[in-house]
């Protein structure tokens, strides 16, 4: 009779994710927004999924590693949403609304609160440049939508995607996503906020903003 390949499992699976990497993800962003990436290790991480610390390195190289794909899955999404923008006729209203209301719902549809992830000691280590870089690249195209609104030399153009990071605080940490994806739908705060800004910025809000920033939304993960 084969064998398994692999590592076995210390036990059955006991975490979200219909992979072993997904599983891995979940138990380190409990562990990461609950303890701080300095005190978790990777056998904490391991033995929350069960599985031996030598098997976690058949997924992740290391811990920074983890915490990295952790950090850039809150922000990759929206940098392709704003290249499929860029592309498209739709006016800088609606492709400011869409990016913001894209970026919170990702904040608000995982199942721990990875934005925490934003606001720990270790991020100033240059160990983590790659995200500093992609969140600069992002922080840059919600300014310069803003910008085609209101002028490049006015102040407001520095909110909105502040406002999109309010999205972290609007949830809890206790391993349910009080959002989760959808294809038919933004969730409620994501349309608050997004609201928020246009009105920030005195702009009209567009017509059926909602539906057709889903089929952007779409348009990109198909």
């Amino acid at each position: 009779m084969a064998k398994p390949v692999g590592r076995p499992r210390k036990q059955s699976p006991r975490r979200k994710g219909a992979t072993a990497r997904e599983e891995i993800l979940d138990a380190a962003s409990e562990l990461f927004t609950r303890k701080g990436f300095a005190t978790t290790s990777t056998h904490e991480i391991a033995d929350a999924v069960g599985i031996r610390q030598a098997s976690l390195y058949y997924h992740f190289p290391s811990k920074r590693d983890i915490f990295l794909t952790l950090l850039m899955g809150t922000i990759e999404p929206a940098l392709d949403l704003a290249s499929e923008l860029a592309g498209s006729d739709e006016s800088p209203a609606l492709k400011l609304w869409a990016l913001v209301a894209a970026e919170s719902r990702i904040l608000l549809s995982s199942n721990w609160n990875i934005g925490r992830l934003y606001q720990l000691p270790v991020l100033v280590s240059e160990e983590f440049a790659e995200y500093h870089e992609a969140r600069s690249k992002l922080e840059g195209l919600f300014r310069d939508l803003a910008s085609e609104i209101v002028g490049d030399d006015d102040p407001r153009i520095e909110l909105p995607f502040h406002m999109t990071l309010s999205a972290i605080e609007m949830r809890d940490n206790t391993g349910t996503a009080p959002y989760p994806l959808v294809d038919d739908a933004l969730p409620a705060p994501s349309v608050t906020i997004a609201d928020a800004v246009l009105d920030v910025l005195h702009a009209e809000l567009p017509d059926n903003r909602g539906m057709r920033t889903l089929d952007l939304v779409n348009g990109v993960r198909d």
